[in-house]
């Protein structure tokens, strides 16, 4: 009998708490809805962080190898050998030694 009694304030003790401080059950209910959306964003936040990062990381070791690329043509512009390549290249030019064969289809 002791037990059922017992028992039945300890609900009763137990619901009377509950109703007492709802507004602090509330409380934390809504501080832990924020805190989710709040780690949601943040989540989505570095990764669209990680993504640019990555894309500039890209972008930079294209922009090297290009500035590589440059400097290397500027500082063979001065090369003897380079320009004899590029005017037989693209003028067509062939060096006093050499002969120039013409091909008709």
């Amino acid at each position: 009998m002791k037990t059922k009694k017992s028992n039945k304030t300890y609900t009763s003790k137990i619901f009377e708490i509950i109703l007492k401080s709802w507004w602090v059950i509330l409380f934390i209910m809504v501080c832990s809805l924020g805190y989710d959306l709040g780690i949601k964003k943040r989540k989505v936040a570095i990764t669209q962080m990680k993504t640019k990062y990555n894309n500039l990381l890209a972008q930079k070791a294209f922009a090297i190898s290009k500035k590589e690329d440059l400097t290397l043509k500027l500082s063979s512009q001065s090369d003897p050998s380079w320009v004899e390549q590029v005017l037989m290249k693209e003028l067509g030019v062939v060096p006093e030694n050499k002969i120039k064969v013409h091909f008709k289809n």
